[in-house]
């Protein structure tokens, strides 16, 4: 191969290379939107009622102090680091003592889209 078919496929190669990786992460984007958009923070209510994590964590007037107070996290937290977060909370902190979240699937994002809905107004705002 001549030095400028070598550049040519090169280039062709990098160009491919380029816009796989642009839609892969185009397509993961698109999927995150498409989950965000079926996610049910009403239900989202219920699972952490349910999952008892108002015992330890105040949203609003309710709830308890021993885990951080939850009522603007959705200010400060999004869906992506939520979802990596409350399944294993002890891969970000090991002196973490908040349990694994016990919810998978549909479950998970509808609690964690309740989560990023907690902009600091309670239900009655």
């Amino acid at each position: 191969m001549t030095g400028l078919m070598l550049k040519r496929a090169l280039g062709v190669l990098l160009c491919g290379a380029f816009a796989s990786a642009f839609m892969g992460a185009s397509a993961g984007r698109a999927a995150i939107e498409q989950a965000k958009a079926k996610a049910d923070a009403t239900r989202g209510r219920e699972i952490f009622l349910e999952q008892k994590c108002i015992l330890c964590h105040k949203v609003g007037d309710s709830g308890g102090v021993l885990g951080p107070e939850l009522t603007t996290v959705g200010e400060r937290k999004d869906a992506a680091w939520l979802v990596k977060y409350l399944p294993k909370p002890q891969a970000f902190d090991p002196k973490n003592k908040m349990p694994p979240v016990a919810v998978t699937g549909q479950d998970l994002d509808d609690l964690v889209a309740y989560l990023v809905s907690l902009k600091g107004r309670t239900r009655g705002d």
